[in-house]
């Protein structure tokens, strides 16, 4: 067990159930539309084995979302923080995805090179305040989002990648040109899909799929608005949400 109090809460319309610190970092919108939307990509590419590397992986959400959703995936969850590594143990083992998820405790900027190019997929949520912000008074939660190295954590995250495999990032959209500079020497044919706050906002986050040893032009895709003029989750970020899945 963990030092922190925590708090249990349901996902994908009650069928996980998440532990998670009540006052450290917690996972929300990212880690639900990140994970359903490679859950889309596995769907549409009709992938029936697939190997996945969830980096910076927390308290395990985007792995039990990925573990639920899809019956031949192993995953593997790279985390360095122990007092997230145990309450995802917790929730691993809660949901009965023990079988398809392995917990490895190691930093992102120094993983086992054992693990290199053994991925077909990468899922990462990468932090992004800058190391100088003033970011959080709660210790827990402020090294979870805030920037040590962002170029080193891409690349190495492309590094996991087996060659023509993906990478998959959430990441706030004024951020965008940073990433793809880090990585456009080791990955290319991008996709971007925006997500928008509600009509005629620009995009606050943005999820991109980079392939490693990729060519393809660059696709900016349809994206999803969240929020009607009303502040009321549209239909389609409501099925997200309870589905675990973005089909595109």
């Amino acid at each position: 067990m963990n030092n922190y109090e925590n708090t249990k809460d349901k996902i994908l319309n009650g069928s996980i159930e998440v532990i998670q610190p009540k006052l450290g970092y917690r996972f929300g919108f990212d880690a639900v539309f990140l994970s359903s939307f490679v859950n889309g990509f596995i769907e549409k590419k009709n992938k029936r084995k697939v190997t996945t590397a969830d980096v910076g992986s927390g308290v395990g959400a985007i792995s039990l979302i990925l573990a639920f959703k899809n019956q031949n995936i192993k995953i593997t969850a790279i985390e360095n923080n122990i007092e997230y590594l145990n309450i995802a143990k917790e929730n691993i083992l809660n949901n009965l995805l023990d079988n398809k998820i392995t917990l490895v405790n190691q930093s992102v900027f120094n993983i086992d090179h054992n693990l290199n190019e053994k991925f077909d997929l990468v899922v990462s949520n990468p932090p992004y305040h800058l190391t100088d912000s003033n970011f959080s008074k709660n210790n827990l939660k402020d090294i979870s989002k805030r920037i040590v190295d962002l170029e080193k954590w891409l690349k190495n995250c492309i590094g996991l990648l087996k060659n023509k495999g993906y990478l998959f990032l959430i990441f706030p959209a004024d951020i965008l040109d940073k990433v793809l500079n880090f990585i456009k020497i080791s990955s290319g044919s991008f996709k971007i899909f925006p997500f928008w706050p509600k009509q005629n906002s620009s995009a606050k986050r943005v999820i991109l799929i980079a392939k490693k040893g990729g060519l393809g032009p660059t696709e900016l895709m349809a994206g999803l608005k969240l929020y009607n003029n009303k502040g009321v989750l549209t239909k389609r970020a409501q099925l997200v949400s309870k589905k675990g899945i973005i089909t595109f």
